[in-house]
């Protein structure tokens, strides 16, 4: 019998596989909402996952269980300790799909402007180095919410939602996560860049109604780091080699 996260999978795998390694293809809406309704019903008994098996003592702030990883999509559980966070990031042209299974997070998500050209304020490029200015981007706030196993997935597509950052709230959280395409660190099409907000934007700048935020890439924190965990949760890969023959 098909458990619940190994049809979550199927579904999942059927819908990028498709798009995978065309840029220029998106997911309908239909099948983002058809993902979204399956991965909204999954607890953590579907990934047999135990909090209390979960050394939370220990000084690494984010854990990481691996489910599945081809180019095509990535199927993990993170686990933030209290008081730790995933810092902001991008998925640069990616999917994300990412459900609560214990605690709370506070997500706060920013998109790209939409058809935007422009430059920072001299106030806010002053605070750059004159090299890095270039890299300077504008982005706007789509949400900032709490989540937790109760509540909906979060959806991340190429055009929302693009760049966020996951707080632990009150105790320690974890949360599937689906991403697609896969990161692409080794030929450099899709990497993982952090960021953090250029603070000190005087003068208020709006673009179709939202305040313009200005973001600088950044080396990844020194305070963040992942270690594994072992997945016990029913077999991904053995659903997935069914259709991936």
């Amino acid at each position: 019998m098909v458990s619940n996260i190994q049809k979550v999978a199927q579904t999942a795998y059927r819908l990028f596989s498709r798009i995978c390694g065309n840029s220029d293809v998106l997911l309908s809406s239909q099948n983002v909402g058809l993902l979204t309704s399956m991965m909204n019903t999954i607890k953590d008994k579907d990934v047999n996952f135990d909090m209390s098996k979960i050394s939370l003592e220990s000084e690494t702030p984010v854990s990481y269980i691996d489910i599945y990883e081809d180019p095509v999509m990535t199927m993990a559980i993170f686990i933030i300790r209290d008081g730790c966070k995933i810092p902001l990031h991008d998925h640069p042209g990616m999917y994300g799909f990412c459900k609560v299974i214990h605690g709370s997070a506070r997500m706060k998500s920013f998109s790209d402007p939409q058809n935007f050209i422009g430059n920072p304020p001299e106030n806010i490029a002053s605070k750059i180095r004159p090299y890095l200015r270039q890299s300077i981007k504008p982005v706007v706030l789509e949400e900032e919410s709490i989540f937790s196993s109760d509540d909906n997935c979060c959806v991340v597509t190429p055009n929302h939602g693009t760049y966020h950052e996951l707080v632990a709230v009150n105790g320690p959280v974890a949360f599937l996560d689906i991403l697609a395409p896969s990161y692409d660190h080794a030929s450099g099409a899709r990497i993982c860049q952090y960021y953090e907000e250029i603070k000190g934007q005087n003068e208020e700048i709006k673009h179709l109604g939202k305040p313009l935020i200005w973001f600088t890439p950044i080396s990844q924190p020194s305070d963040f780091w992942c270690d594994p965990e072992e997945y016990e949760g029913p077999s991904v890969v053995d659903a997935l080699n069914e259709i991936v023959k």
